[in-house]
C-alpha cells in the first residue's frame, strides 16, 4: 500500500495493511502490558510503526491525524508519533498536541508521543509553559503527558525549581500519574539525589508515590549504590509499590 497517499476513501485498505502485519506472540504480550478499554490490540512492534509513521509523514500527515480511526491500539500509536513529530510554529504544535491528549487512554499511547516530541526542543520554554494546562487538567493522561515530558526533555538546571514544585503540588491519585512522578523522581535522581533525599526524608509524597519513587531509583542503573542504600532505608512499611 501507498503509506504516504492514506485518505478516507483507502483508510479502510490501510487498516487491513496493519491487521496483515500483525505478531500473535507480540499481541499476547503487549495486550498484558497494556491496559485500554477503547480498542483492541493488533501486535505490531514499535519500531515497525516507527517505520509507517515515517512514510506517512513524508506527505499526508495532516490527513492522516483527520480520518484516523479509534479501533485499535495500533491507530492511537501512529497517531501519537505523527503528532509527536509533525512539524510547525508553537501554535499548530500546540493545537496538535491539546487535540491529541483525549485519545490517549493508556501508558503506550502517551509514553510514545512523549519520547517521540523532540521538537519540543525547538520551543522548549514556551511549551513548558504550556503544559500547565495538562497539569491543571481533570484528565489523568494529559497530567501524565506534562510529568513524562519533563523527565524526557526538562531535568535541568534551568528547570528543576519548577519540576520538583509540579511533583510536590499535584496530589492526583491515579495509579499512572503517580508512577509518572516516581519514573520522573528517579531520573531527577540521577542528576540531583540530594534533592529526592530531600523530598523523601521529610515525607513530602504521599505513600504510595514514595515507595515507588524509591523503587524506581532502586532499579536503576544510573543511581550510586550509596545513594540506594539511603533511599531504600526511607521505604515506609508497604507491600511491593509497584508491578
Amino acid at each position: 500500500m501507498d503509506l504516504q497517499n492514506i485518505n478516507k476513501d483507502n483508510y479502510s485498505e490501510f487498516v487491513l495493511y496493519l491487521q496483515s502485519l500483525a505478531d500473535e506472540k507480540y499481541k499476547k504480550f503487549h495486550s498484558g502490558l497494556v491496559k485500554t478499554s477503547a480498542c483492541e490490540i493488533i501486535g505490531i512492534r514499535l519500531p515497525e510503526l516507527r517505520k509507517i509513521a515515517k512514510e506517512i509523514l513524508t506527505r499526508n500527515a495532516e490527513m492522516f491525524l483527520e480520518i484516523c480511526g479509534n479501533d485499535y491500539l495500533e491507530e492511537a500509536m501512529l497517531r501519537s508519533i505523527v503528532t509527536a513529530r509533525l512539524k510547525g510554529s508553537f501554535d499548530e504544535v500546540c493545537a496538535r498536541v491539546d487535540a491529541f491528549i483525549p485519545y490517549i487512554d493508556n501508558w503506550a499511547v502517551c509514553d510514545t508521543f512523549c519520547t517521540s516530541f523532540k521538537q519540543i526542543k525547538k520551543f522548549e520554554r514556551e511549551f513548558f509553559e504550556h503544559m500547565n494546562v495538562y497539569l491543571n487538567s481533570e484528565n489523568q493522561w494529559a497530567q501524565r503527558t506534562a510529568f513524562v515530558l519533563m523527565l524526557c526533555y526538562y531535568v535541568s538546571d534551568n528547570y528543576i525549581d519548577r519540576v520538583e514544585s509540579f511533583v510536590l503540588s499535584n496530589n492526583s491519585d491515579e495509579y499512572y500519574v503517580q508512577m509518572a512522578k516516581a519514573w520522573l523522581l528517579s531520573v531527577v535522581c540521577i542528576r540531583y539525589p540530594e534533592r529526592v533525599i530531600n523530598v523523601l526524608e521529610k515525607g513530602l509524597l504521599d505513600k504510595k508515590t514514595h515507595n515507588m519513587t524509591i523503587q524506581k531509583c532502586v532499579d536503576s542503573f544510573r543511581i550510586s549504590e550509596s545513594d540506594k542504600n539511603i533511599l531504600k532505608s526511607l521505604r515506609k512499611n508497604s507491600k511491593r509499590a509497584y508491578i
